[in-house]
């Protein structure tokens, strides 16, 4: 197949592609282009001969091949997008009724992400490092020291992934343990723990949280799961 040209370079795909898949990947490329014209925190360039959409918001810096992770949608039904954050390979799988939506559909929900300042409730949890990054700048978190580090971030991406494995309760009491540290460790005051927990636990269905309280971990989870 001739390579097809875009505003951001001549796409390539294999002989025998289907034309509808295509045709909806161009469509959201469009879209895209448009949308990060206009945006404060994204920019795409096109320097290496391989257009990539990058944030300019800050780090942990993110990288999405373009073009790779149109093909592998159009060639495969590829859920994932080819992302890179801080340098690294991150997995950030579409819902699952995304799946058979175009790439570049994903990628725009990730400018408007980005737009937004990364919610914590509506970001990916393999992007967390980039809401609480967003977090840890405002002068409300610097003025009192406040600081997720590694281990948080680690912690709260297997509590989503318990979650979303259907291992309900664990994920709660996950998310319980990580506010009884910052309370007990770190010394932060429950009116800022709250608001934390309740952007992660706002993912997650709130008859299981009440079911987790009739029988939390520990007796004191109440103070950290709210509902």
């Amino acid at each position: 197949m001739k390579p097809i040209a875009t505003p951001i370079g001549r796409f390539n795909v294999l002989e025998g592609a289907c034309q509808k898949q295509i045709a909806a990947e161009l469509r959201g490329l469009d879209l895209l282009i448009e949308l990060v014209n206009k945006s404060n925190a994204w920019e795409i360039r096109t320097d290496a001969h391989t257009p990539f959409l990058v944030s300019i918001d800050g780090a942990p810096g993110i990288l999405v091949n373009i073009f790779e992770s149109m093909k592998s949608r159009i060639l495969g039904g590829n859920p994932h997008l080819s992302i890179m954050m801080a340098q690294k390979e991150v997995c950030v799988l579409r819902t699952k009724s995304d799946v058979m939506t175009p790439s570049t559909d994903s990628m725009i929900s990730l400018v408007l992400l980005g737009d937004m300042g990364w919610p914590l409730a509506h970001t990916p949890s393999t992007l967390s490092s980039k809401a609480f990054a967003g977090l840890e700048t405002s002068p409300e978190w610097m003025e009192r020291d406040m600081q997720i580090n590694d281990l948080d971030h680690r912690e709260i991406e297997f509590a989503v992934d318990c979650y979303q494995a259907g291992q309900h309760m664990n994920a709660i009491a996950i998310i319980a343990e990580i506010g009884r540290r910052w309370y007990v460790c770190r010394n932060w005051e429950l009116e800022h723990i709250h608001p934390i927990l309740s952007e992660l636990l706002v993912q997650f269905e709130p008859a299981h949280i009440e079911r987790y309280l009739e029988a939390p971990q520990c007796s004191e989870d109440d103070l950290f799961i709210v509902l």
